[in-house]
């Protein structure tokens, strides 16, 4: 996840929008090059990205969206039918619009619907980069302990919203930020949490039924990047750990003093990591 407002449009950036069968989908574009495709997480819009994008070289075109149910994405899922193709979708149609291969890059739950497009979805994608990407499947095998720890903060998180508590969901934005992170942002950015909510307890059902294994992880070929934060809490650690171990052409990095809201906290950091993985892979296909 990552908490943040509108994304104000300044010179450069171009606020669009894709409509596909009466579905909306938020496309902010930048530059020329290689396309680089930003997918922000829960509670989020293209405006999360934007610190990173401006410590980017210009020779990159910048596309950012929102996920379902945040932005003007248009929620197509239902408390019946949050299967993770609804986000696959959201990627897909982006890639097709545009017609090219991109870099994906994610954060948090962004970073899962990344691997889950890389994993079975039909777009060309030519490296996947992540920031605290949390596909929660993933501690199922490996990690017991951590698994049923994520779905008691579920199953509470989901008992809070529905009896009608208006402050619920800082239970999930304190579990991945820290005690005292909700409490912390601005109100217009805890008014937006609370007005998007329930699209975030369809995002933890999503997260719960895409339940890819280490084997399947271990099929990826493309170049991935798994990024953290040295303060993320243990599950985050853990899910890293598992992600890297399973993934053959993977490499780590770790952000330090940084938490799991590293992409707005951290921005420079965080473009240096992913501006460094991207100019190694345009050398490698320079030379083939």
């Amino acid at each position: 996840m990552c908490i943040a407002g509108h994304y104000v449009e300044t010179i450069g950036f171009k606020t669009s929008m894709i409509n596909i069968d009466d579905r909306n989908i938020d496309l902010v574009t930048s530059g020329t090059g290689h396309s680089i495709l930003f997918v922000p997480g829960s509670f989020s819009t293209p405006a999360a990205w934007k610190s990173v994008q401006e410590k980017l070289p210009k020779k990159y075109r910048f596309l950012t969206t929102s996920l379902c149910g945040y932005g003007k994405t248009t929620e197509t899922r239902t408390p019946n039918d949050y299967s993770i193709n609804h986000e696959i979708d959201v990627l897909n149609n982006i890639i097709d619009h545009i017609q090219e291969p991109v870099h994906l890059v994610g954060h948090s739950f962004g970073g899962v619907v990344c691997f889950a497009a890389a994993l079975i979805g039909r777009a060309e994608i030519k490296s996947v980069t992540t920031y605290e990407a949390n596909p929660i499947g993933l501690l199922k095998d490996s990690s017991k302990k951590g698994y049923t720890k994520l779905s008691r903060i579920r199953k509470k998180f989901e008992t809070r919203y529905f009896s009608g508590e208006l402050d619920s969901a800082g239970i999930v934005i304190d579990y991945w930020g820290g005690d005292g992170s909700f409490a912390s942002m601005p109100k217009e950015v805890q008014d937006y949490c609370r007005s998007t909510t329930f699209a975030n307890i369809l995002d933890w059902r999503t997260g719960f039924t895409f339940l890819k294994s280490k084997e399947d992880y271990q099929n990826l070929s493309l170049p991935c990047f798994i990024i953290r934060g040295e303060r993320a809490n243990n599950e985050m650690i853990e899910i890293t750990d598992a992600l890297s171990k399973s993934i053959p052409n993977s490499r780590t990095a770790i952000v330090s003093k940084a938490n799991h809201f590293l992409i707005t906290s951290h921005p420079t950091a965080c473009a240096l990591l992913l501006v460094d993985f991207l100019q190694e892979i345009d050398a490698q296909e320079s030379k083939t």
